[in-house]
């Protein structure tokens, strides 16, 4: 029996290593003292409350249930040996006791086994954020500190804040000129003094927490370089922070970064207001607007590791704020969803705890949003595969892994989940949800079109200014074919006419006289060329005088009149006078997405639906569909620069003339790949008087909508890949 008694005894427990150290910490929200836990190996520090302070006070016991009985018996504290295995397994997770013998061996060696990875897990995992420390300045920093001691001063901060005032005023005085320098900054060289100048702003911000932080008398023992999500940003290690007890020291440190470099954007204000335009200037323009992007909108913000994140974890008294909030949001999300019945992971307030929720929700979209848009910026301006590759991650680590992972936990504990109401609702919206995604249930397909008359011909003025003389038709006339629509008149033409008439006039007469002058005798072959390209003119302005007479190209209906067609006034060069249509012959032009066109086939049913007037509703049947991407959209009522539902721009210009790279930047280039879908009416139609752009919905192959998510992104990685 004393064997077996000998054999049920616990283990002792392990010692802490001997060069942890525990110092006072601040007094929590509720009043109850906290101490710090400092692990000088790798420089982190472990908050403690009163009872694992207690507990750890009588570590050297060795015995959970002793230290248990101990604590009950010397403070009004209740625990028993069961909260002091849980401290003991938390301190062996964290590596804080010391073991030795075979046994700790082997434990050190399995947990690194199970630390070891491959590089591309490795890669996987600190991609998104590692820190890569390159200096050790905390001699240098106490060596300086007392030249820089008065930036802390109270003098120095009204000063500061009468600059930066200053500089406001200065600023307001001359907005637009200010303005002007910002649009100055989109090129080459300003985007080279951007990246010098955010550098140098970052530089002044780290150095503003590590002085501060020598202010306090804490130690910094690293700065260096973070990459995050690849993209560096510089760090400086003031974790020695957690030593201090107060609050207003702790907030002081953390705000330092920020706080220098608005100091800096109020000097900068306050020197653009007196220095002359030049480089000078432009360094003071971007040290005062590029501080409140970068500082305020970044460093401010706690929903990533940054200045933002610590000020606010000191002001909830908080710290693992992230980690702390996103176990409560799990818990919260479990508890509406499924009502499992789980003790809350840490008692808070009511308030806290829903802001903690609140806040756990909105880091994780913001996280989503920033790793996402980072990515869409490496895809746009370096390498598309890496950029794809990038963005495959970044979805899969911040929505698909959480998802599949969190699936994961509640298939283990189906056992717990019983059907209740709560339970009903959640499975029928995932269902639901799920069903969404994968369910072709989706057939209709909806595109911008354009109802118009088969015979449909917009008619402009010339391509020179002319002034409307008087305009012979109304809106709904009807007009055969050469009806004289309007007529226009173009003085300049008609001074060039006479000076071309004159000029045939006088130079017949230097032909018919040269037989009797022998200076004309002797020019004229010049004479003669001179006559030819003078007639060439006249009969060209002869035939520019004749197009000031409009007449309609087709018979049809007058339609569209524009605006302002008065006579007398002035019309510019290619601008719209009227539209000639064919009301008997109606047709409709679709533009549908690359995704949608094989669903769409000749023969299938649609309706048009007015926009303006959704009482407009006509029966269509599709009669082509285009094989060929559309390069030019020849229907502009449909494009975006007017007022149209399809983004487009402008053709870039072309070799040749300067008139062919005129007509190219007046072609309509879609900004996606688009294809034209034809559709005539399938029945009888009132007489079209007008074009109406609509949309129409067409009957195609139903997908789903994970079906068509899938297509695109291959679409695109085929595309980029150039396979």
């Amino acid at each position: 029996m004393a064997m077996l008694a000998q054999a049920q005894k616990p283990a002792p427990l392990l010692p802490l290593r001997e060069e942890i150290a525990i110092f006072p910490g601040p007094t929590a929200l509720d009043g109850s003292p906290t101490w710090t836990l400092h692990d000088p190996s790798i420089n982190r520090f472990y908050r403690l409350g009163w009872q694992e302070f207690e507990i750890i006070s009588r570590w050297d016991m060795a015995d959970a249930a002793a230290i248990a009985e101990r604590v009950n018996e010397e403070s009004t504290l209740a625990i028993d040996a069961t909260d002091v295995e849980e401290l003991g397994r938390f301190l062996s997770a964290y590596d804080l006791l010391r073991g030795s013998g075979p046994q700790a061996t082997a434990r050190l060696l399995a947990k690194s086994e199970r630390m070891r990875e491959s590089w591309a897990k490795w890669l996987l995992h600190n991609y998104l954020f590692m820190r890569i420390p390159l200096v050790r300045p905390d001699r240098f920093l106490s060596a300086t500190y007392r030249y820089v001691r008065w930036i802390h001063s109270r003098a120095f901060a009204l000063a500061i804040l009468a600059i930066g005032f200053a500089g406001l005023y200065l600023i307001a005085r001359q907005w637009d000129v200010f303005l002007a320098t910002f649009v100055d900054m989109f090129s080459v060289s300003g985007a080279i003094a951007f990246g010098l100048t955010l550098a140098a702003l970052k530089t002044i911000h780290e150095l503003g927490h590590a002085y501060t932080a020598k202010r306090f008398g804490c130690r910094v023992p690293t700065m260096g370089l973070a990459l995050l999500v690849l993209v560096p940003v510089l760090y400086t290690d003031v974790n020695e922070s957690w030593k201090l007890t107060s609050r207003r020291q702790r907030l002081a440190i953390g705000l330092a970064g920020v706080t220098a470099e608005l100091c800096c954007a109020a000097i900068a204000a306050f020197a653009w207001g007196f220095l002359p335009p030049g480089p000078a200037r432009s360094v003071a323009f971007l040290v005062a607007t590029s501080t409140w992007v970068t500082t305020v909108l970044l460093n401010a913000s706690p929903f990533m590791r940054y200045d933002g994140y610590y000020v606010l974890s000191d002001t909830l008294e908080m710290p693992n704020l992230h980690h702390r909030a996103f176990a409560l949001a799990r818990w919260w999300m479990r508890e509406k969803l499924l009502g499992l019945g789980d003790e809350v992971p840490e008692e808070q307030p009511p308030r806290r705890r829903l802001f903690l929720v609140a806040f756990a929700f909105l880091t994780w979209l913001y996280r989503f949003s920033l790793f996402l848009g980072i990515a869409v910026i490496v895809y746009h301006f370096a390498v598309k595969i890496l950029g794809i590759a990038m963005m495959v991650v970044e979805v899969g680590y911040f929505v698909v892994w959480p998802v599949l992972h969190e699936a994961y936990v509640w298939w283990t504990r189906r056992k717990d989940i019983h059907m209740k109401p709560r339970t009903l609702i959640t499975a029928t919206a995932a269902i639901a949800i799920v069903a969404a995604l994968i369910v072709p249930w989706r057939s209709t397909i909806e595109a911008p079109a354009l109802l118009k008359s088969q015979q449909h011909v917009d008619v402009f003025v010339p391509e020179f200014g002319a002034r409307l003389v008087d305009i012979s038709v109304a809106h709904g006339d009807t007009v055969r074919a050469g009806a004289v629509l309007a007529r226009l008149a173009s003085p300049d033409i008609d001074y060039r006419l006479g000076q071309a008439k004159t000029q045939l006039v006088t130079l017949e007469w230097e032909m018919g006289a040269k037989g009797m002058n022998a200076d004309l005798l002797a020019r004229s072959q010049v004479t003669e060329r001179e006559y030819q390209e003078v007639r060439a003119e006249y009969q060209g302005l002869t035939e520019q005088k004749g197009r000031l007479q409009v007449s309609s190209p087709i018979a049809g209906t007058v339609v569209d009149l524009a605006d302002g067609l008065e006579p007398g006034a002035w019309l510019a060069p290619k601008s719209r006078l009227l539209s000639v249509v064919d009301p008997g012959g109606v047709i409709v032009d679709a533009y549908v997405d690359e995704a949608d066109l094989e669903r769409i086939a000749a023969g299938a049913q649609a309706r048009f639906v007015g926009e303006a007037d959704s009482l407009v509703e006509y029966p269509l049947t599709v009669v082509e569909v285009a094989r060929a991407s559309t390069r030019v959209l020849t229907d502009p009522p449909l494009a975006s620069t007017h007022g149209g539902p399809i983004e487009v721009r402008p053709a870039p210009p072309g070799p040749g003339q300067p008139n062919q790279a005129q007509a190219r930047q007046e072609q309509l280039v879609p900004d996606h790949t688009i294809y034209r879908v034809r559709l005539a009416p399938a029945g009888p139609m009132p007489p079209l008087d007008r074009v109406l752009r609509g949309h129409v919905l067409m009957q195609g192959e139903a997908k789903s909508v994970a079906a068509r998510a899938w297509r695109a992104f291959l679409a695109v990685v085929i595309r980029e890949s150039g396979a």
